[in-house]
């Protein structure tokens, strides 16, 4: 394969303290970025139990973006959720990246994806509906 062409990974169990630290500072600021409702000690912690798991896209070795899903239970059915994205040059491996997810959440048995927070995800998924909004009023 080509050397400059982005690689997609999910990073397994045993090596996600190891890529953790590659991808800790893009994730946390991305979690700010949304509100701050998730934090990336908490996504960690997910991710080394099993139970979310960590995309990895990588090009030459240097790690251009990352995210973490996870199945959930909703009323209306299975769900993969994305729970933080984040990288650079996004726009060269987006398509790649809704492709894998979407194949993951069929092979999981979810009969949707969902994820929070700016409108930024409209590219991603231009198919997709709003569901809900989150207000915040500071005090």
């Amino acid at each position: 394969m080509d050397q400059a062409a982005y690689q997609l990974s999910l990073a397994s169990v045993p090596d996600v303290d190891r890529v953790w630290t590659m991808v800790a500072e893009g994730l946390e600021n991305a979690c700010r970025e949304t509100g701050g409702d998730i934090t990336a000690d908490y996504l960690w912690s997910e991710c080394r139990a099993g139970a979310a798991f960590l995309v990895v896209i990588e090009r030459g070795g240097d790690i251009a973006g990352a995210s973490v899903w996870r199945f959930e239970k909703w009323s209306s059915g299975k769900k993969f959720r994305c729970l933080v994205l984040y990288g650079r040059n996004m726009s060269d491996w987006l398509a790649e990246h809704r492709r894998l997810t979407l194949r993951m959440a069929r092979v999981g048995g979810a009969n949707g994806i969902v994820a929070g927070g700016r409108k930024g995800w409209e590219r991603l998924f231009p198919d997709a509906k709003v569901l809900k909004q989150i207000y915040e009023v500071p005090l």
